[in-house]
């Protein structure tokens, strides 16, 4: 197993990141502050940080193919032009108002796929549903517990998906004509490892890259669940990764101050900060939203 380090960027220090997008259409990272309703922009070139408020949390961001971004953002669904400004609010359907948005990412089709769970973690009670360009929405898991990563294999016919308590990395097939998730296929049991798993991202060799919340660490995993490399954080709490750069070898880490877990010992100085590692690899760019 390889391991590697990562590296605190300077100044970036929040609560809860999660959330993590690369925009290689101005070369910049973007992340959450979830509860503090914060979205970040970090240029790496410049080294320039610009953050934009929010009236609710927001969890997740997607490019729309038009042009600025589409953002889970709790109970709606919001719309930004590329100044981060709102242009359009959408409710989303939810089982109660205390369900509310997670992790979410794009398809090959341009469909954005949001997973949801309960403000106070109660079992069962969040979901999984892709949302059309046209806003119409669909569930396709029921009674998930912590939503978190999901991602696609290299030639887009795999689903990974995470629900953080099961400890594993579930699989799906998937239809490319269609967007539709099929046969459940064997799950990637990771309850061998310290942590659970949150955010995950997939690699250009079709590898996994997994955050693990309690962890400290992103673990890289092949499709069949070997453990190829570790990358250490210096926070317990890691949220989600993402590949970035001008060639997409750069692999960005949120995490979240250690107050969200009594487990957490210590003073933790760079917790909430955003990581970078190089892991000797390449990513792939996320799919725009078509809407």
């Amino acid at each position: 197993m390889k391991s590697f380090s990562s590296e605190c960027i300077p100044n970036t220090k929040g609560d809860l990141g999660e959330g993590l997008l690369w925009d290689e259409r101005n070369e910049t990272i973007m992340w959450v502050d979830a509860f503090k309703k914060i979205i970040n922009v970090w240029n790496p070139a410049t080294k320039n940080l610009k953050s934009q408020e929010f009236d609710s949390i927001v969890t997740s961001i997607a490019k729309r193919e038009s042009g600025g971004y589409v953002v889970a953002a709790g109970l709606k669904l919001i719309e930004l032009d590329s100044d981060l400004k709102v242009t359009k609010s959408t409710p989303l359907e939810m089982p109660n108002e205390n369900v509310r948005t997670n992790d979410g990412n794009v398809d090959i089709n341009g469909n954005y796929w949001v997973g949801a769970f309960a403000n106070d973690a109660k079992p069962k009670q969040g979901n999984l549903r892709r949302i059309s360009p046209n806003l119409d929405s669909k569930e396709f898991l029921k009674d998930i517990t912590i939503a978190n990563g999901m991602d696609w294999s290299s030639d887009n016919k795999i689903v990974y998906y995470i629900d953080t308590p099961t400890k594993k990395i579930s699989r799906f097939k998937f239809n490319v004509e269609t967007s539709e998730l099929e046969d459940e296929l064997e799950a990637i049991d990771v309850s061998k490892y310290s942590g659970a798993p949150d955010g995950m991202c997939t690699d250009i060799n079709g590898n996994l890259w997994v955050a693990f919340w309690g962890g400290g660490c992103i673990r890289n995993f092949s499709p069949t669940g070997e453990l190829l490399a570790q990358v250490d954080v210096a926070a317990t709490l890691v949220t989600n990764c993402a590949f970035g750069g001008p060639d997409l070898s750069t692999l960005y880490i949120t995490c979240a101050v250690p107050t969200y877990e009594e487990f957490v010992k210590g003073e933790e100085p760079m917790a909430g900060s955003l990581f970078k590692a190089d892991v000797g690899t390449q990513g792939r760019l996320q799919n725009n939203f078509a809407g």
